[in-house]
Order: structure tokens, then C-alpha cells, then sequence
């Protein structure tokens, strides 16, 4: 209400109530008196109250006003396709590229003489470790894709005789700030024989150009520990077979594929699997690695600083553009599917880990390796192995999955 409204209406109550009082009256006139004075006192509680109110609302719209107004807008993957752009609108574009590439260097160069930090932690999520200036889709919302598939993150612990392990596969940025959003195309299974002396380990990667990749990993990856459990009480752990093993796991991902009445390539995964033997006496632990495609094998030993490709196909880090393309895959391939044995010494891990993190660990320009080195050194509780594996970093997008072996055999 208007002050000037309030004021019209405190003096009409005013002059009412004096006209009231100055009147004589037969009867009541002292009650009559007392409720005139009253609705003066308040008429005038009201305008006083009214004033202060519409003074404070004033003041807040006013402050309002001098606020900033936030961006509107809802962020938008930057891996989302794009119409292409018309000449003009290109030449602006790369016209204002050039300048914000000008800025950003001025702005290097300011801070040059600044200590950067090893390690930096998100200031929305202190759980997951970040590198450098990390992922912009890393901070995006996560989306869900438009069918029903395997949740984004999953993890494990679990004993193994003398051996600790732990299991996360987290779906990467890139693959679920998009539209449409992708499902997790890693998957992993840990398991043992029967008398717990083997610890039994899967890892598969499906192939992102594959439409049911995730199924296809699903698949290979759980076919292949129990295949592997077989074995082991068929032949035992040195009558081994890659060929075999492979083999019958590919029929498997392309019986699923005809299942779904699709052709073997929209199911097509990499793999790698594991078995740990039991520690000797001296406390060393053996294990047979057989993989297929770009998924990797690391060793830590207690006094390096850092994991230690083991087995896998490792990717050209020197070439000028690094390739995604692999060899070797599933349902299609399986023939190329190679295996060794590796050695663990008492305290040692084994970690097999798809190209997501694989990449990571292998590019000594980064700091992921020193970090992981430390951090995995000894068993950590599941939760904190999970944002570990969450981690950001620029340009690590791809979905991440890690089974870490601790060999806890005494010397």
C-alpha cells in the first residue's frame, strides 16, 4: 500500500475517533470512548509497520538491482555435436579464439612465477583427486541414457587368502554429460576357485563405436572368470590356455549378439584376465595375465615410485596423433589374444585396468602415476578406491575400471 494511502487513512481514523470521544452519549459512552482510542493506536501500529516493511522491500529490491544476474543458460557438453558454421560467423569464431588464446597466455605468463600444485582437490567434491585445470565435462550433471543399463559406478572389495583386492568402474565424463547419454561400457569380475588358494580377476572394455558394447563386456568379462575357474580345477594354473579361454568366451559375446539380432561388431569388447596364484614359502606370489586389445596389467613393488606396464597392448605415445584403434577384440578376434606370467613379491600389487586409466598412468607428462604409486600403495577401503578412480584430469574422458591384487604374503 501507497504511504500516502496509509496517511489518508490514519488521519480519517483520527478524526473519527475525536468526533466519537467529543460526542456525548447516553449510554456507553465510556466504552464507546476506549475502543475510538484504541483504533487510533492502531491505525497508527499499522502505518508505522506498513512503513518499515515497504522501506525494507525498497532497500531489497534496490540491492537486487545492483546483483550481477547469473548466466541463465544450461551447460552444455563441449562434446556434443554441432551445426557447422556459416563463413562469417566462422571467421568471428576464430577471430575470437585467437584473442582468448592471447588472453589466456598473458594470463600464463602472469602466473609463471607461481608455484602450480602437484595435486588439487574440486572444492565441490574433496573426495576425488584432481590434476592440473581437469576436465570441464568432468563438473557437468550426469545424464542417463535412454535405455536401461548397468549402473555408472560400481565397486568391490574382497580377501583372496593372502590376497587383498580391490575393484571401481566408474563411467567416464565424456560419455555421460552428452545427449544422448552413453552407458558404462567397462565391466569386471573378481572371483576364486574353489578352494580360495586362486584369486580369479576379469576386466573388459567395450568398444565405444559398438552400440551394445557395454553388454558384450558384460558378457566376456563374467564368461571369462567362470571359464577361468574351470580350468584351474580342470588342468590346473599351469595347464593355462589363452587360446581356449578366448575362444570360448568369443562364442559366448556372439551368441548374445545373436540373441539380440545384431552382427558381432555392435558387441565388441577388449579383455583382460588374471589369476594369482597362492604366495610360496619365501611369501612370492605368481601370476598368469592373457589379454586382448588395449586394456593393461600394472605391477607396484613396495619400493617403486611408480606402476609398471606388465602386459597389454600399449598405445604409440610418441606418434603425433595417439590412436583409440585396437588390434585385437572380441567375438571377432580372439585368436590374437596373448598371455606371460608375472611375479609379485611380498607387499607387491597387480592391478589390471582398462585404457581409461591405463592412458593416464602412461603419460609421464602428467602426474597421475607419482599420485596413484602413492595412493595405492597398501589396501585402501572401497570408498576411497572409487574416487580414486573418479579421478580428473584434462583430456581423460573415457569410462575407468581398476581391479588392484595386493600380494600379502610374508617373506
Amino acid at each position: 500500500m501507497e504511504g500516502w494511502v496509509r496517511a489518508v487513512l490514519l488521519a480519517a481514523v483520527v478524526v473519527g475517533a475525536l468526533v466519537e470521544v467529543g460526542t456525548e452519549h447516553r449510554r456507553y459512552g465510556l466504552l464507546v470512548d476506549v475502543f475510538a482510542l484504541a483504533a487510533v493506536g492502531v491505525a497508527g501500529a499499522a502505518a508505522v509497520l506498513g512503513s518499515e516493511a515497504a522501506g525494507t522491500l525498497a532497500r531489497q529490491r534496490e540491492r537486487l538491482a545492483q546483483e550481477p544476474r547469473p548466466d541463465g543458460t544450461a551447460p552444455i557438453c563441449r562434446y556434443v555435436t554441432a551445426a557447422v558454421p556459416t563463413t562469417a560467423s566462422a571467421a568471428s569464431a576464430s577471430l575470437s579464439r585467437a584473442q582468448a588464446l592471447s588472453q589466456a597466455q598473458v594470463q600464463a605468463q602472469a602466473q609463471a612465477a607461481r608455484p602450480q600444485p602437484f595435486l588439487r582437490e574440486r572444492p565441490t567434491d574433496l573426495s576425488v583427486p584432481r590434476f592440473g585445470d581437469g576436465a570441464r565435462a568432468q563438473g557437468y550433471p550426469w545424464l542417463l541414457p535412454e535405455r536401461t543399463v548397468q549402473n555408472g559406478i560400481a565397486a568391490d572389495e574382497a580377501a583372496v587368502g593372502a590376497f587383498t583386492i580391490r575393484a571401481a568402474s566408474v563411467i567416464g565424463p565424456g560419455h555421460r554429460c552428452g545427449q544422448p547419454a552413453e552407458p558404462r561400457q567397462d565391466s569386471y569380475r573378481i572371483g576364486r576357485s574353489r578352494d580360495s588358494r586362486y584369486a580369479i580377476v576379469a576386466v573388459a572394455d567395450g568398444l565405444s563405436s559398438a552400440a551394445w558394447s557395454d553388454a558384450g563386456a558384460t558378457t566376456a568379462s563374467s564368461q571369462a572368470v567362470t571359464l577361468l575357474r574351470e580350468q584351474i580345477e580342470s588342468v590346473g594354473f599351469g595347464g593355462l590356455d589363452v587360446k581356449e579361454l578366448y575362444g570360448r568366451i568369443a562364442e559366448s559375446v556372439a551368441a548374445h549378439a545373436a540373441g539380440r539380432g545384431v552382427s558381432t561388431s555392435h558387441v565388441a569388447t577388449v579383455l583382460i584376465t588374471a589369476v594369482l596364484a597362492e604366495p610360496d614359502a619365501d611369501g612370492v606370489a605368481e601370476a598368469w595375465v592373457a589379454w586382448l586389445g588395449d586394456s593393461s596389467a600394472w605391477r607396484l613393488d613396495p619400493r617403486s615410485p611408480l606402476w609398471m606396464l606388465s602386459a597389454g597392448d600399449a598405445k604409440d605415445r610418441a606418434a603425433a596423433v595417439v590412436s583409440n584403434e585396437v588390434a585385437g577384440r572380441l567375438p571377432d578376434t580372439p585368436q590374437l589374444a596373448r598371455d606371460h606370467y608375472v611375479t609379485l613379491a611380498p607387499g607387491a600389487a597387480l592391478a589390471l585396468v582398462t585404457d581409461g586409466i591405463g592412458d593416464a598412468w602412461a603419460d609421464s607428462a602428467g602426474q597421475v602415476n607419482v599420485y596413484f604409486a602413492n595412493a595405492w600403495r597398501s589396501p585402501v577401503p572401497a570408498t576411497r578406491f572409487t574416487a580414486d578412480v573418479g579421478f580428473d584430469a584434462p583430456q581423460c574422458l573415457d569410462d575407468r575400471t581398476a581391479v588392484v591384487v595386493w600380494n600379502g604374503g610374508r617373506a
